[in-house]
């Protein structure tokens, strides 16, 4: 039987396309009703499989469209479960043991309800489908509104987007270390002037080579800001005849690129530039540039094809000129200038001393140095709120302008609030609608939302959602979330789901922590982690009983109890749990001490039941 994945784009319609073609095969021998009602409910699924892996994630769904999605997996995990039970009723043939035969006792039809639905849902999703083709030139244009896509980029090319900026570089506390080593790696090396050359007259026996500073980091590290600042930096300004910024796009109009780099580093304005080719502007800025010290700073590139175009329009001319790129990718930079390179990781780090993320050169606590005026009057830095954000400097600058926004209204009511009460209202407001439906957080759920759309494929997009069941700040062996990915049917095989993980790793979408075992142990920035549990939930991917509220409606397939406990707090999540239909749980993660709040009799469909017994 071929090995369908389980995916959060289209649920269990991969696999069950796949049972129902293997129920149409030799080791079965149906009756022609029912092979024919077989037959009939596999083209409409294969059919809706087709549309929601084309456009999951690409898109965003109107109301209508998430209703019918739903129905579309709940009718998929239905038909799941009667082949199943259809297969269990099957009896060995007299003649072939290997032949399997439906029960003379079973209905002639038993797929005749559950083809009535397919066909319901499958005509609805295809009548929609038709509406919105014949309503304008684009499929989906409103059904799903296109959001960038590896596979169907934009018909028109999007604007080069602008850098995230701190406004107040005294904000980006931690940072001068590295910008003092930045600078001291763009300026040194010669090729500045006359003056320069008297200066380092001593050091000009090896020609100062071309260099490239790659600065690499998770999402709102500060990455841009750093290299913009340097970029400002009066010395920096004196010490190159040719500079550009760039900042780049997740799928990139590679001729608007180049062509801001040759207008930037001052190339004499060219008739008709748009109308030139790709290879002409490479050709045209490496000419202008060969005899000139320049400095290129290429912000935020997220492929490698993309940067091995970029590249070839940098001369090699021994004039002491600078590149610096900025990523979230760590293996992008790969082994250009390999000894001639400058390489700043800036990601959070975890203190398993502290307890919590720190951030900057010296791995400090940076939080209450970031805004005085507000610290000042009752800050918590400890605050849940403020753990949550990880200790990523665009996540507490978002904090700290959430908490302005309370402060105003509050204030606008004549009502005077310490920072601590504020800091409450922020927290609760973010557990009840995540980041994404929190006022001050735009900026970095724009940037979350930009890594997460970028993944290549819907297995790491899954992968990576499923990563979400983990409590916060909670470690956890490769193993074993290989073991859980693979049990989950995300991939059948270890070795990839290892790949899956590096990957992710690889984009600074799940952290190594450092220490001294061989077998490293990993873990999910709080940041992230909210930002996932949030897609999760509206994807009705996994539910998390710390996320469940009272009149919780979905039918839910993936369960995870991460926070139950016996005190007066938590009654309202054990009552919301009882009051779940366990009967259509397929997966249950139980973290200590939840497991006495599972009636296990009622777990009718369970395919995976992992008990975390011991914290790490």
């Amino acid at each position: 039987m071929e090995r369908a994945p389980v995916t959060a784009a289209t649920g269990a319609l991969g696999p069950v396309v796949a049972k129902l073609g293997a129920l149409l095969g030799r080791e079965y021998k149906l009756r022609r009703p029912t092979r024919k009602d077989v037959k009939f409910i596999k083209s409409k699924l294969k059919s809706v499989h087709s549309i929601l892996w084309a456009i999951w994630d690409k898109e965003i769904l109107d109301s209508e469209s998430k209703v019918l999605k739903k129905e579309a997996l709940d009718v998929a995990d239905d038909v799941h479960d009667a082949i199943d039970d259809f297969i269990l009723t099957m009896e060995p043939s007299r003649r072939n043991k290997h032949l399997m035969v439906q029960s003379k006792i079973e209905a002639s039809c038993p797929f005749q309800d559950l083809k009535k639905r397919v066909d319901d849902v499958s005509g609805r999703c295809r009548s929609k489908w038709k509406w919105e083709k014949n309503k304008s030139v684009e499929p989906f244009s409103s059904l799903f509104s296109r959001r960038n896509s590896k596979s169907s980029p934009p018909s028109k090319p999007l604007p080069p987007r602008a850098p995230f900026v701190h406004k107040d570089a005294a904000e980006l506390v931690g940072m001068d270390i590295w910008r003092d080593e930045l600078i001291t790696f763009l300026v040194g090396g010669g090729g500045g002037g006359e003056e320069e050359e008297e200066e380092e007259e001593e050091t000009t026996t090896v020609p100062p080579q071309l260099k490239m500073a790659s600065i690499v980091g998770m999402a709102g590290m500060g990455k841009t800001t750093l290299a913009h600042l340097v970029y400002e930096d009066e010395e920096i300004k004196s010490k190159f005849q040719s500079r550009a910024f760039v900042s780049v796009t997740p799928n990139p109009n590679m001729k608007e690129v180049l062509t801001s780099i040759l207008q930037q580093v001052g190339a004499e304005p060219l008739a008709g530039t748009q109308a030139r080719t790709q290879e002409d502007l490479i050709h045209t800025i490496s000419n202008f540039l060969e005899n000139k010290r320049y400095l290129v700073i290429i912000d935020d590139i997220w492929h490698r094809e993309e940067w091995d175009i970029i590249r070839r329009s940098f001369p090699q001319n021994n004039l002491g000129s600078r590149i610096v790129i900025t990523t979230r990718i760590a293996s992008l930079p790969g082994d250009d200038f390999d000894n001639s390179k400058l390489y700043i990781e800036m990601n959070p780090i975890w203190s398993s001393l502290k307890k919590r993320w720190l951030y900057g050169f010296y791995r400090k606590d940076v939080t209450t140095q970031m805004k005085p005026d507000m610290v000042g009057q009752g800050f918590d830095g400890d605050h849940p709120i403020v753990r949550m954000c990880g200790g990523v400097p665009s996540a507490l600058l978002c904090m700290f302008s959430a908490m302005a926004m309370v402060r105003e209204q509050q204030e606008q009511l004549g009502v005077h609030v310490k920072a601590c009460n504020v800091q409450d209202m922020i927290e609760k407001q973010v557990k009840r609608n995540g980041f994404q439906n929190t006022q001050g957080f735009e900026p970095l759920v724009e940037s979350l939302q930009l890594g997460y759309a970028d993944l290549p494929h819907h297995m790491l997009k899954t992968c990576l959602l499923y990563c979400s069941v983990y409590p916060e700040n909670y470690p956890f062996h490769m193993n074993d979330l290989v073991m859980r990915w693979v049990a989950e049917g995300f991939t059948y095989k270890e070795d990839i789901a290892k790949g899956y993980l590096e990957e992710l790793c690889n984009r600074g979408l799940m952290l190594r922590l450092e220490g001294l075992s061989d077998m490293p142990d990993y873990q999910m920035n709080p940041m992230m982690r909210n930002f996932l549990r949030w897609k999760s939930r509206e994807d009705n991917f996994i539910t998390c009983s710390s996320g469940i509220r009272l009149a919780y409606a979905c039918r839910v397939h993936r369960l995870c109890i991460d926070d139950y406990q016996v005190d007066d707090g938590e009654v309202q999540v054990v009552d919301t749990l009882l009051e779940l239909d366990w009967s259509q749980i397929r997966s249950l993660v139980v973290f200590e001490g939840a497991e006495r709040c599972v009636p296990f009799e009622k777990l009718e469909r369970v395919r995976v039941l992992d008990l975390q017994y011991h914290h790490h």
